[in-house]
């Protein structure tokens, strides 16, 4: 969550992105409330090996 992309964020996010998404517990965790958070999810949801990653299988 620095000004590099570390295996801390390798790590973390993934948990983060399915906490919101796949568990729907954004609303539990108040998700709203963390700006950053959101930020940094983003933009590493836009990586493009993170992309590429994600459509691994790839989907119709």
């Amino acid at each position: 969550m620095g000004d590099t992309y570390s295996i801390a964020d390798i790590a973390t996010f993934p948990w983060v992105r399915n906490l919101i998404g796949f568990y729907d517990a954004g609303e539990l965790v108040q998700f709203e409330r963390f700006g950053n958070v959101q930020r940094v999810l983003a933009q590493f949801v836009a990586r493009p090996a993170v992309i590429r990653g994600l459509a691994i299988p790839l989907r119709d």
